[in-house]
């Protein structure tokens, strides 16, 4: 039995070195440094920082399902410039990944570039110190990453520090995404936020951009929710849609929402587009819900536009209307623009 126990053992050890250096990229030109992060990832790179050359630091982190790669392979990857090598040109593949590698460039005592990289790719760093940490908490990573969003005035590296926390297999990058897209925060990092939130996270990200769309006293970025929910694949995005388009109290928002609930929902939304071009108290939003019903399938646009043409009691809506089948290619609607002309 304790034999069996050793053997055992000694398999799991086997199992986690190889899995550890399966994560590990293979790294070419670098002073090449292998750590474990016994006390963070902010105290790693701390350290660095403290450094008066220029350093890569690379770890790996489990990602969801979704992560995968259409990069050819294989693939030097160079992080000082220059131009990638890629011997298979001709034959691009894409694979799916359940871990991904997170290399920072640490220069003057701070983070100057982010990349989230293939775990098959080749780096060289360029003659550069170059330290791959082991061990990194996926919790720890996201904490990092969201302090790195918050206070990096670069937007490359603030989007790529959002994208990077999207992809963590872990229930801590959710929250760390709602209070990215929370009110303190720039504009354009809420945004950035948010598109991930919805992109990446699930029912949970749903949730959180619902409630935004809910309850966010800015305008302006509960139009860009209303894009954010059709990249969600949470059955419920598309009612929340209809609802933004009936309730929200800005114009402008409702009419964000039926152009995207149109291209989302198609015939399903066709009674509420119409709703909308019948009874919504901003000119300018009953005249959106028209080009919306324009964006339905051709058959089901033009019977829409005839309608309302035909019935609507709002001038400014049959005239909408009456465009918009100008710029159909459904026969009926030449059919019924030419009758019209013989009136």
């Amino acid at each position: 039995m304790r034999t069996l126990v050793r053997l055992l053992i000694a398999t799991a050890a086997i199992s986690t070195a190889t899995t550890l250096t399966a994560q590990q990229p293979a790294v070419v030109h670098a002073q090449l440094k292998v750590e474990s992060a016994d006390h963070g990832l902010k105290s790693a790179l701390d350290g660095l920082k403290r450094q008066s050359t220029a350093a890569w630091v690379g770890y790996s982190i489990p990602v969801s399902d979704s992560f995968s790669s259409s990069w050819n392979s294989p693939r030097v990857e160079y992080l000082e410039g220059g131009n990638s090598l890629n011997e298979s040109e001709n034959t691009p593949t894409t694979k799916s990944f359940d871990h991904a590698i997170i290399l920072l460039r640490i220069t003057d005592g701070a983070v100057t570039k982010l990349r989230i990289e293939s775990p098959e790719r080749q780096l060289d760093a360029g003659g550069l110190a170059f330290l791959w940490l082991n061990s990194i908490q996926p919790d720890d990573s996201v904490h990092v990453l969201a302090d790195l969003a918050r206070s990096n005035d670069e937007r490359h590296i603030r989007d790529s520090a959002v994208f990077a926390i999207s992809l963590h297999q872990t229930p801590a990058a959710t929250p760390a995404l709602v209070a990215l897209a929370g009110p303190s925060n720039d504009p354009e990092l809420r945004e950035k936020a948010a598109f991930w939130l919805a992109n990446q996270r699930g029912e949970e990200g749903f949730r959180a951009i619902q409630h935004l769309a809910r309850t966010d006293s800015d305008a302006d970025f509960r139009q860009k929710l209303a894009f954010d929910l059709t990249l969600t694949k949470a059955p419920a995005a598309l009612d929340e849609l209809i609802r933004m388009a009936h309730e929200d109290a800005s114009p402008q928002v409702r009419k964000q929402a039926q152009f995207w609930m149109a291209n989302k929902g198609g015939k399903r939304v066709t009674e509420d587009l119409r709703q909308s071009a019948s009874n919504d108290p901003n000119e300018e939003v009953r005249k959106s819900a028209v080009f919306a019903l324009s964006r339905l399938p051709n058959d089901e646009a033009a019977t829409q536009l005839i309608a309302l043409a035909d019935s609507s009691k709002d001038p400014a809506v049959r005239k909408q209307a009456i465009f918009w089948l100008g710029q159909s290619s459904d026969p009926r609607a030449l059919d019924y623009l030419t009758k019209l002309l013989k009136q």
